[in-house]
């Protein structure tokens, strides 16, 4: 009678058993074409503004910040990637050094390259995240030679209020010491985040493993061509 009975049982769970796991794969599924989606269109926008800053603003070869100008209105339907959900600044400062890195929103026509969602506070070079949730964040660095560069290697790191690790992103420099090469280098970072608090706070600092030399300073980073941005995954 036992074992008659764990033959019926087996037979019941069984098809149990093929039922969930056909529900899990499909949402799994559903939750990664979802999150494609929406990272399609975040990186749309941000690849349709870096296009309109290349176009419009014209570069400093010494670093400097360059005269804005303000560009044409988007069109509507650009426009409709610009929602309340994504966030892009530009950075401000183009020496390698130490501490905290600043930044600056972009204008264009009537709008700014920050959602509702989010706050810049510019004298602290804090990113305030009004919602909690789950975030993608990445940062593209772009740097270029001023003369004779050798090798550096540092960490662009960004922090929560805790002062918890959200994303570090590792720059390898290469050598540029025997030549007068004038490739530039780009680094692109991304994670996706998870802050549990409301009003969540994002700082990003430069932190070397030693002290750059004299000539180590010449790598300039790329003003129109560096930036961190993030969108809303789910929250």
């Amino acid at each position: 009678m036992s074992a008659s009975a764990d033959v019926e049982s087996q037979s019941v769970v069984r098809p149990r058993g093929r039922c969930l796991d056909a529900f899990l794969t499909t949402s799994v599924v559903l939750l990664f074409v979802m999150f494609l989606v929406a990272l399609g269109g975040a990186l749309l926008f941000a690849k349709h503004l870096e296009s309109e800053i290349n176009t419009r603003m014209p570069r400093e070869t010494d670093g400097s910040v360059s005269p804005r100008i303000a560009p044409s209105p988007l069109k509507e339907s650009e426009n409709s990637y610009k929602v309340q959900n994504f966030a892009h600044l530009r950075a401000t400062n183009s020496e390698l050094k130490p501490g905290v890195m600043k930044w600056e929103t972009i204008e264009y026509g009537e709008g700014e390259s920050i959602g509702s969602l989010y706050q810049y506070e510019e004298k602290q070079s804090v990113l305030n995240v009004m919602a909690s949730g789950s975030y993608f964040l990445y940062a593209k660095l772009t740097f270029y030679c001023v003369h004779v560069c050798p090798p550096a290697h540092f960490n662009v790191i960004f922090y929560d209020q805790l002062e918890t690790k959200q994303l570090t992103c590792s720059v390898s420099l290469p050598d540029y010491s025997n030549s007068n090469a004038s490739h530039p280098v780009t680094r692109t970072c991304w994670q996706v985040v998870t802050l549990l608090k409301k009003e969540s706070r994002l700082l990003a600092k430069t932190e070397f493993t030693e002290e750059l030399t004299e000539k180590q300073k010449n790598w300039r980073l790329e003003l129109n061509d560096s930036g961190f941005g993030m969108f809303l995954v789910d929250g």
